[in-house]
């Protein structure tokens, strides 16, 4: 037998008005018979607002319950058109077309939701496939040419005779520049892939970055590591580091802070990386989405790396207050191969 709550959106009107109009008829014939004395008018006046109220309520708690999962599908877009992931989107209708819209516009959004996944996953492997290569080819070729060259204008310059001053001191400027663009295509080898990520780990690559990029920047840095020494598989730490990278790069451009703090640490279980500063801060609101509800691409960066590793991403500012960046990772959910 189905119930009422199962049948379609028409059926379960008519059936509730109908009701209202049997109870309706009942209770106003007996109210009739024990008020006959009072003028009709008045008798029709309190059927007439009774019956306004009741079918009012009653039709407005059995259309609210049917349409409530287009109300939530609803609220669902738009957390999906700022760019959030929602999950357990709709609630179980008992409407039978109500019920196979909900179920298709979820079934819809979570393979969206898996491609979206698929692809950024995608990207960023690509992304950082092409600064190993960018890197192996800056570091093999472009290094190793300026660095014979370098070798050549040595022996010229040891060749020159005291005549030669004004030779000599041109050759010595270029030797310069070539050391000097040598030492910026290390540090530019390094920016686009530490090897020391790879080979030695997160912790060694977190204080490499912070000596070679923010020593010169008139920045008090302290660093936390000591919850965060031992090795994390490979994805979380790759998506930390550049989680880091572009946290303390907005601490330095945007941020006007004169401390900054940088914390790792790794539980049973969980990873979790932290960037605090004593800037001036900022609304989230209004800085992580722009007028089209997407997030600046630093930090749309930082929270599809998260949700790659089904973490959590939160930032917590406000003007004059500072900002903290705070990524958590379930360990136990994250890919080591």
């Amino acid at each position: 037998m189905i119930r009422l709550g199962e049948r379609p959106i028409l059926q379960k009107i008519v059936a509730v008005n109908a009701a209202i109009i049997l109870i309706g008829a009942v209770v106003g014939t007996l109210v009739a018979q024990r008020f006959n004395e009072q003028p009709w008018w008045v008798i029709a006046l309190i059927f007439f607002g009774v019956g306004v109220l009741v079918s009012a309520v009653a039709n407005y708690f059995v259309l609210r319950t049917v349409f409530r999962p287009l109300v939530e599908l609803s609220a669902a877009m738009s957390q999906v058109h700022k760019g959030e992931r929602v999950h357990g989107l709709l609630g179980i209708s008992r409407e039978p077309s109500l019920r196979s819209v909900s179920d298709a516009m979820g079934e819809m959004l979570d393979r969206l939701d898996g491609e979206s996944r698929r692809y950024t996953a995608k990207m960023f492997d690509t992304i950082e496939e092409e600064r190993r290569r960018i890197g192996r080819e800056l570091h093999d070729d472009t290094s190793q040419t300026l660095a014979a060259a370098l070798i050549n204008l040595e022996l010229v310059d040891k060749g020159l005779d005291d005549s030669d001053a004004e030779v000599s001191k041109r050759v010595e400027n270029t030797i310069d520049l070539i050391q000097y663009c040598l030492t910026q295509i290390k540090i530019l080898v390094y920016d686009l892939r530490p090897s020391m990520l790879d080979d030695l780990g997160l912790v060694p690559a977190l204080r490499w970055y912070v000596v070679s990029h923010l020593q010169g920047a008139d920045l008090e840095v302290a660093t936390d590591f000591e919850a965060g020494q031992q090795r994390l598989p490979a994805p979380v730490e790759t998506a930390f580091y550049r989680i880091a990278q572009e946290s303390l790069g907005n601490v330095v451009r945007h941020s006007m802070a004169t401390r900054v703090t940088l914390s790792l640490e790794t539980k049973p279980g969980y990873a979790s990386l932290a960037v605090m500063d004593n800037g001036i801060g900022f609304l989230p609101d209004e800085v992580i989405y722009d007028d089209g509800g997407r997030f600046g691409i630093g930090l749309l960066s930082i929270k599809e790396r998260t949700e790659l590793l089904n973490g959590t991403f939160t930032i917590d500012s406000s003007p004059g207050r500072g900002t903290r960046v705070h990524v958590v990772v379930p360990l136990e959910e994250v890919e080591t191969a």
